[in-house]
Order: structure tokens, then sequence, then C-alpha cells
């Protein structure tokens, strides 16, 4: 059996330690506290908002690591560093309320309009600081959280609840959040961002892949809840099928889960059709030479590197839960398959590879759907409507969140 194939890591710059330390003037003052630095669709999805957005200033608050704080800074948004407890362990119960503090402090001095939770690690210390402070609390919702992680979450004190996707909206109105409190934002990409034409063939020397190679592959961090063994375990499936084919897992994260899937690949005999190239701050050229991209995960709020395959017009093939059926459209964009069924993966990835017009045709069409529905622009402009809602700027809207899609 081969070794595991890893590529090293493309973050590129170290941290930086210079960059803009205050907020250019604007209409208000926006705080994303965001509790993990790791690089994952949350993360991603927090660089596109403070990018694009215009009518609010941003600032981010974010443990004292690389690659996000490097990444905030080149986008020219001042970024504080702070390493908080976890509220969640008692030994740290001594450290919750000068946590809460700090952040009051950061909150008052900054003279912060609204507080944004990206991430729900720090919410109840971020709503904590925020009531202090006398500023409105909204939070992301990005995964399916449990009646049970929502109480801890504190998610029904925010005075708006963001999920990602229908699904995890209904979700939170199952668990008793209330529905005027709701408000769903479909996650955008800036498409003017996007190379129109990569150099495959340069790509593929760069990263040192055969020409000859059947190239399929995912993006996100290294979780059980992103099913990369099934994923392996599809390749498992289809490498006597198809000998050429190649697996590139982009994403870094849980060292323990990573060595379980290198230990699979090792299992399985798979080490040389499966290859992790580690974190990658531009995951675009590696799309580029994919000829499928598959998302296996076993829970998803949404699955923003779905729109980022589809809008280099790559056909997916992706797991049916929480909200990639909003994403992916079955037959049309893409095919849906059940979570944990490492054959059913196997069989829609052949069956692009085998059909490549209709694999092209659905790309294509993927590519139109992130245009009409997925746009950086019109998420911006909603995410803005919110802040100006929170703020008494425009009336607060009435009746169940449905209504408001």
């Amino acid at each position: 059996m081969g070794n595991v194939s890893r590529w090293p890591a493309t973050s590129g710059t170290p941290m930086k330690l210079v960059g803009p330390t205050e907020v250019a003037s604007g209409s208000g003052r926006v705080l994303y506290l965001q509790g993990v630095a790791s690089i994952g669709g949350a993360e991603r999805d927090l660089l596109a908002m403070i990018k694009a957005l215009h009518g609010f200033d941003p600032i981010v608050v974010c443990p004292n690591q690389d690659p996000l704080v490097s990444l905030v800074r080149d986008v020219g948004v001042p970024v504080v560093c702070m390493n908080m407890p976890s509220w969640r362990k008692v030994k740290a119960l001594p450290l919750i309320l000068p946590a809460i503090y700090r952040l009051f402090r950061i909150l008052v001095s900054h003279k912060i309009d609204v507080l944004h939770i990206n991430d729900l690690w720090w919410a109840p210390i971020g709503l904590a600081a925020s009531r202090l402070a006398g500023i409105p609390c909204i939070t992301h919702v990005r995964a399916d959280y449990t009646p049970r992680h929502i109480r801890h979450y504190r998610l029904k004190a925010c005075q708006i609840c963001i999920p990602v996707s229908k699904a995890l909206g209904q979700s939170l109105e199952r668990s008793g959040v209330d529905p005027a409190r709701i408000r769903l934002l479909y996650s955008g990409i800036d498409l003017s961002r996007i190379a129109e034409n990569h150099d495959s063939a340069a790509i593929k020397a760069q990263y040192q892949i055969d020409p000859g190679r059947v190239v399929i592959g995912s993006v996100g961090n290294l979780q059980a809840v992103k099913g990369y063994e099934f994923l392996i375990r599809a390749i498992a499936h289809i490498k006597t099928a198809i000998p050429s084919i190649l697996c590139v897992i982009v994403g870094g994260g849980d060292r323990p889960y990573a060595k379980t899937l290198y230990a699979l690949v090792r299992e399985l005999d798979v080490s040389d059709h499966v290859v992790f190239a580690g974190f990658c701050d531009d995951v675009y050229p590696l799309l580029s030479v994919m000829d499928v991209f598959v998302l296996a995960s076993i829970s998803e709020g949404f699955g923003i590197a779905l729109l980022e395959a589809m809008a280099l017009n790559k056909p997916v093939v992706a797991t049916s839960v929480g909200g990639i059926p909003e994403v992916v459209i079955h037959g049309e964009t893409g095919l849906l398959v059940n979570e944990k069924d490492s054959l059913a993966l196997a069989r829609a990835i052949s069956h692009l590879l085998a059909n490549r017009e209709q694999a092209a045709a659905m790309g294509k069409r993927g590519r139109e759907r992130v245009e009409a529905c997925f746009s950086i622009k019109a998420s911006i402009a909603r995410l803005e409507s919110l802040y100006a809602e929170v703020l008494g700027q425009t009336p607060m809207k009435t009746g169940v969140w449905t209504d408001h899609i």
C-alpha cells in the first residue's frame, strides 16, 4: 500500500502586525464576532461579507490566529484579536465575566452599532456584552442545532437569527425561536472576483497532477460532519472501472479525524487515488481542474463550496441534507444522493463522468443558478436591510419569516 498523499498548505503570508486600526466613517458600525480562526464556509462567507459591505463599516473580533487574521487585514478591515474562554467548560467560568467585560469595552470604544455573531462559539458572551453596551445582537445560524444547543447558545434572546437556508429556519422555528426573529439570508459569492479562465495545464503541473487523471474533489474542513470517509469509500468502488480517478480533498482542520481518513485510505488501498491538499486560501484554481465536485456531508446548513464549484460551471454530486437541496436542483445542476451512502455517491460520480455532455449542461445551469440566486450583491443588500431594521432605520417586519424571503 502506498503512502497517503498530502500537499503542503498554501495559506500564503504569515500573520501581519500592521493593518488598519480604525473603522472608516459610514452609516453604522458592525462588529463581527468570529469564534474560530480556521477557514471553512462560515469564514469564507465572513470574508465575502466584509469585502462587499458598503452601507456599514465592519470590524472583526476573532482569536489571535492565522490564517483568518491576515486574510481579514488583507481586505483592509480592522481586527481586534481576543482569545475567549469556552463558556461551556466549568473550569473556564472564572474567565467568562472578564471576557464579557473586555468585549463590552471593545463595543463601546469602537462605537459599535450592531454586534453580528458569525458563528455560535461565543454567542452567550457576545449577547451579554451587547446587552451591557445597549446595542442589538444578531447571529448567523449555519448548522442544524438541536433544541438543547439553541437553549445553550441563547439564540432565543437574539434580536434576529439569520439561518442560511430554509431548512435551518424551519429547524429554528420547531425549536421554539420566535418566527418574527428569523430572517433567511442565503450566502452569496462575488462572481467578479472569479477568474473566467484558468490554465488547467499549468495548475495541474503546479500540483503535480498527471494530465491523464480524471479529477474529482471536495472542499471543506476535515471534520466528521463533512462525510469524507464516505467519499473515500466511493473512490474505492470507482477505481476499478476508472483507474485514472483522482480525488483531491481541499481543507485543513480536525487532526484526529484526519488521521482516521489517512488510515482509511491505506486500508482501502486508494493511496494512488486520494490526495489531501491541505488548507488553500484560494480554492478556485483547484476547483477549476475538477471534472466533478462532490460534497458528501452528513449535515450541512448550506454548502457554500457548492456555490464556488457551480460558479466555475462544475457539475456537482451532493447529499440531500439540510440546505443543500435549496442550492442544487437534482437532475438540473447536479445529482443528490442520501447521506452515508458510498455506493450511491460512486454511482452518481460515475454517471457524470460517463455522460460528459449531460455533466457539462448541468455545470452551465449551475453557473446560471448562482448568477440568478446567490450573488453577493443581493446577499449584502438583504443583510444591510436587516441592520437597518434592528437599528430602527426601517420598520421591523412583522409576520412569519417565510413571508420575507
